[in-house]
């Protein structure tokens, strides 16, 4: 280590930076010049953006739905087919991601979600549902590998004194795209045009793309062989479904996720079809909920290390979701704004703001040494949730003929959640009688 720093040193005087003595070293030496002098905020930074980029590349297309369909020629409610492709994709691709990031390095990995995410939004501006279906699955792939890139990066390059709290601020990338997005692309899409959106999300994603591609030198140091589909082929998930509190937990981000999509997906929609809201200020609604989401998730776990119960704040969270639901099935154009606001923020608070209490679960519940397969078992169970809930909302609407109607999917889901999580209980005081 020592020859290598001075060597690195040497070239530096002749004017070789880091950059250099990296491809002169064949790709794979480690420049530790460059890996002792990476900021901690840049990791964030980076990581932070990538998470905001796939995510407002997942949501911009229900915010704008209205106007897309009608360029198209197409029914609005289709649009459940594109989150459940994109969520499809995203489940299969966050299995194998960190197979990825040890093969390609993090950095590299970081790169490849955002040319996948940018091909995405670029394939959903052109006119036939063809390329829509295309684009989802470019940017289902994209979210699967900034997660487990993410995690990586973090893990690797912050102090472990403030890890839980830089991984919070990463994980409120995903709710504050969606609050960009819920502003920014109503207002686009009535002045400019929808597909003015899409380009905002593009450019974001080649901007994050060249900040990771700044810190590659110091960041993909580490690559190397990995594991293959062949040595694991269904990745993390066995791991989760055999151990059975994990397994109650794992089924309920099912649902939750399910429920967060069906929010996310048709609020819009549903308040400018059946609720007399015009397509801004729905948009404006549904960014109050991403809001809730990305205020209630740090307090969320801060009172689940309060409690020292992780189940009895999900539980909490999930009677929450249910009495949301039902006054969003009951909401009239009459009621006054504030309480809808409140309305909306709380339905951020319960349907968008639990993630991180079921990744922490996931991360007690592990057995020691697997906590990275584990994650990534819990990862492809949350995107199966968001893939399901979807595809079955629009088929569910072909039914019954009105999204407040087809709403009540919420309450049935989170009365399940809650029976999960019973078993959940249930299981945690057996293994506590048996220790």
């Amino acid at each position: 280590m020592a020859d290598a720093i001075r060597e690195a040193l040497q070239l530096r005087r002749h004017g070789v930076h880091c950059g250099e003595f990296y491809e002169r070293s064949g790709g794979m030496s480690k420049c530790p010049m460059a890996a002792a002098f990476v900021p901690g905020w840049y990791v964030v930074l980076v990581t932070t953006a990538a998470q905001m980029v796939v995510a407002m590349s997942n949501i911009v297309l229900s915010t704008i739905a209205p106007k897309v369909a009608e360029s198209l020629g197409v029914a609005p409610v289709l649009v459940g087919y594109h989150v459940g492709l994109t969520f499809g994709a995203a489940a299969v691709a966050s299995v194998y991601g960190g197979i990825v990031v040890l093969r390609r390095g993090a950095s590299r990995t970081t790169q490849i979600s955002m040319v996948s995410a940018v091909i995405g939004v670029g394939l959903l501006a052109l006119p036939h549902v063809g390329f829509i279906a295309l684009g989802s699955l470019f940017i289902g792939t994209g979210m699967g590998f900034a997660a487990p890139a993410a995690s990586y990066l973090l893990a690797r390059h912050t102090s472990p004194e403030r890890r839980n709290l830089l991984f919070s601020i990463k994980q409120t990338g995903v709710p504050l795209g969606g609050v960009v997005v819920a502003v920014a692309a109503p207002v686009l899409a009535v002045t400019v045009g929808w597909r003015w959106s899409l380009a905002m999300i593009a450019a974001v994603g080649v901007t994050t793309l060249l900040l990771a591609g700044r810190a590659r030198v110091a960041w993909d140091t580490d690559r190397g062989p990995a594991g293959s589909l062949k040595s694991t082929p269904f990745g993390g998930v066995p791991l989760v479904w055999r151990q059975k509190t994990l397994r109650w937990v794992a089924l309920t981000a099912v649902l939750f996720s399910s429920v967060q999509r069906i929010l996310l997906t048709f609020t819009v929609v549903y308040l400018v079809a059946e609720g007399g809201y015009g397509l801004v200020e729905a948009g404006i609604m549904l960014s109050v909920a991403q809001v809730g989401g990305a205020t209630t998730r740090i307090p969320w776990g801060w009172l689940a290390d309060r409690l020292r119960s992780g189940l009895a704040v999900l539980t909490l969270i999930c009677v929450l979701m249910i009495a949301c639901s039902v006054a969003l099935i009951l909401l009239e154009a009459s009621w006054p704004k504030p309480v809808v606001y409140l309305l909306f923020f709380l339905l951020g608070a319960s349907c968008v703001g639990w993630n991180g209490i079921v990744h922490a679960e996931c991360v007690r519940l592990s057995a020691p040494g697997m906590i990275s397969l584990a994650a990534g078992g819990m990862s492809f169970f949350v995107f199966g949730g968001v893939m399901l809930g979807p595809p079955v909302f629009t088929l569910t609407h072909g039914i019954v003929g009105s999204y407040s109607g087809t709403l009540w999917l919420m309450v049935v889901a989170g009365v399940a959640a809650l029976g999960l999580l019973a078993l959940a209980h249930q299981r945690e005081r057996q293994t506590s009688a048996a220790r």
